[in-house]
């Protein structure tokens, strides 16, 4: 076969699979889903049902533990708790919990009234925020050191021992705070 000849079935052969090329971009173009949120905001309301607003949002990564026993592939728990009303005059709270790696992202939460009580058993005038029995029984106090750490306390009231990784010390996140994923 002349040259000629195999340059013109590589040019039809190339066009073709150039065209094919360019029909699934397209495809996967027009059929994509969404796009993925650039923002996430809270996931709790800013106000509760009775009007009160959230003036406190605790969160942190803690420890696979906090479950008795723990849960099955659990890599870490993404604990948040978000107290409504103040201290002088306590509302409600809710507790988000997320278990990370076990393959089910769902949100636990628990909502119910906080009160302040004292004493830890470290300090038998400090202040302890306690939970009620809708909260799960490892998750009822919380021990304020500032107005940055709040401490999750055991039935003993000692502050939870962590882990290397992990600790029981949640952060005071500003209330309604919008994340930006970074990029």
């Amino acid at each position: 076969m002349p040259v000629v000849g195999r340059l013109r079935g590589w040019r039809l052969t190339t066009g073709v699979g150039v065209l094919a090329l360019a029909a699934v971009l397209v495809a996967l173009i027009l059929t994509r889903g969404p796009d993925a949120p650039q923002t996430f905001g809270p996931w709790y309301p800013l106000t509760n049902q009775a009007g009160a607003r959230a003036s406190a949002d605790f969160e942190n990564h803690v420890p696979c533990s906090i479950d008795n026993p723990p849960v099955a592939d659990c890599q870490r728990v993404k604990l948040g708790i978000v107290l409504y009303g103040t201290p002088a005059a306590p509302s409600t709270y809710l507790i988000s919990i997320i278990r990370v790696g076990t393959g089910d992202n769902t949100r636990e939460t628990h909502e119910g009234t906080w009160t302040v009580t004292r004493g830890t058993a470290l300090d038998p005038a400090a202040t302890v925020y306690q939970l009620d029995a809708f909260a799960p029984a490892h998750l009822r106090a919380f021990w304020p050191v500032s107005t940055e750490i709040l401490y999750l306390l055991d039935q003993t009231r000692m502050p939870r021992p962590g882990t290397a990784a992990y600790g029981y010390a949640l952060t005071n996140i500003p209330i309604g705070q919008t994340v930006q994923p970074p990029g």
